[in-house]
C-alpha cells in the first residue's frame, strides 16, 4: 500500500483541474519510509489465471442494441450481488495512489492501476453475463467512449447503484461544458504530439508526456489547457465528479477504456517509454501485478477492435 494523508486531496475533478498538476503532494512515496508489506485492512489479490478466451472491446456508439441491453442487465446484477459495491471501494481507498492529482508516483501508475481496475470489472461484468445469457455466443464486454462522441444516449437515466458515502441516489450527470471534453485534434494532440508536454519533472519521458496529457494535465501548443481524462469526468458531472465514487456511475468504465485504448495506440508506436517506478511503486496493488505484467491486453483477455483515433 501507498500511505498517505487525504485532508487536502481534492473532492471533484473540477478542483483538480483547477490546482494543476503538483508534483509533491501531501504524502511520501519513500520506500524506506514503509513497511515491507502492504498495511491492513487489504492485502493482495491473488494473480490474475490467464484468459481462456478474448473480449472485444468496440466503440459504445456502434454498441448493438443487445449488447447495451447485456450491458446494463450484467451491470444490475453486478449492484445487486454486492460486487460493483466492493468495485467502487477499490477507486475509494487512497491509498492505492494511482492518479497524478495524487502527485508524481500517482501520474506514473495511473494507467496501469486503471487498465487492471477495468479488466477486474470486465471479468466480472462477463462472468455475470454468461449467467444472464447462458445460450450467447460470446459475453458482453466493456465498449470504450471516444470523447469526441457525444455522451452514449443508451446510458441516459442509468444509474443503478447507490452513492457509497451516503446511500443515497447519485447526483443526475449534467454531460455538458464547462469544461470541455477533448476534441479529435486535441486527442491527436495527446496521442501524437505528446513531445509538445513540460511536466518538470526529473523522470520526464515519452511515458510521462503522454499520459501527462491523458490525464488532462496537459497544454495545447498554443498554451491552452489541454482537455483529458480529467475533463471528461468533469463534463459528465454528477458522482462522476467525485474523484474517489466517480465508479459508481457506469459511463466511467467506458471513459476509462477509451483511456485505455489510447495507451494502446501510444504503445503500439512507441513501445519502449516506461515509467519510472520502482519497489512497490511499481506492484498496482491491491492486485499483485505489476506495471510490466500488464502490458499487453492480449495476455489479459481483451483486444480493442480498432487502434485508430
Amino acid at each position: 500500500m501507498h500511505p498517505m494523508h487525504v485532508m487536502d486531496h481534492p473532492e471533484t475533478f473540477d478542483e483538480v483541474i483547477a490546482r494543476g498538476f503538483h508534483p509533491e503532494p501531501s504524502m511520501r512515496h519513500d520506500d524506506h519510509a514503509r513497511p515491507a508489506e502492504p498495511s491492513a485492512p487489504e492485502t493482495l489479490a491473488p494473480p490474475l489465471t490467464r484468459a481462456q478466451t478474448t473480449v472485444t472491446r468496440s466503440a459504445a456508439s456502434s454498441f448493438p442494441a443487445e449488447l447495451q441491453t447485456a450491458f446494463k442487465n450484467a451491470v444490475t446484477k453486478l449492484v445487486q450481488d454486492g460486487t460493483y459495491l466492493q468495485l467502487i471501494r477499490h477507486h475509494m481507498d487512497m491509498r492505492h495512489n494511482m492518479h497524478g492529482s495524487m502527485g508524481e508516483i500517482g501520474l506514473y501508475r495511473f494507467l496501469a492501476w486503471h487498465r487492471r481496475y477495468l479488466v477486474e470489472f470486465e471479468r466480472n461484468l462477463t462472468r455475470v453475463d454468461k449467467v444472464l445469457r447462458p445460450t450467447a455466443p460470446k459475453p458482453v464486454s466493456v465498449p470504450y467512449w471516444r470523447w469526441q462522441d457525444p455522451f452514449p444516449t443508451w446510458l441516459n437515466g442509468f444509474l443503478p447503484a447507490k452513492d457509497p458515502s451516503g446511500g443515497g441516489t447519485p447526483p443526475a450527470r449534467k454531460n455538458a461544458a464547462p469544461p470541455a471534453k477533448a476534441s479529435a485534434n486535441d486527442i491527436d494532440v495527446i496521442v501524437n504530439h505528446f513531445q509538445i508536454q513540460h511536466t518538470g519533472l526529473p523522470g520526464e519521458n515519452d511515458y510521462v508526456r503522454f499520459t501527462y496529457g491523458v490525464e488532462g494535465w496537459g497544454q495545447r501548443a498554443d498554451g491552452s489547457s489541454l482537455p483529458g481524462h480529467n475533463h471528461g469526468h468533469s463534463w459528465v458531472g454528477g458522482i462522476m465528479n467525485n474523484t474517489s465514487t466517480s465508479p459508481t456511475d457506469p459511463v466511467f468504465w467506458l471513459h476509462h477504456a477509451e483511456v485505455d485504448r489510447l495507451w494502446a495506440i501510444f504503445r503500439k508506436a512507441n513501445p519502449t517509454p516506461a515509467p519510472p517506478l520502482t519497489g512497490r511503486n511499481r506492484v498496482m496493488d491491491p492486485w499483485a501485478e505489476s506495471y510490466d505484467q500488464l502490458l499487453d491486453p492480449g495476455t489479459l483477455g481483451y483486444a480493442y477492435d480498432s487502434l485508430s483515433l
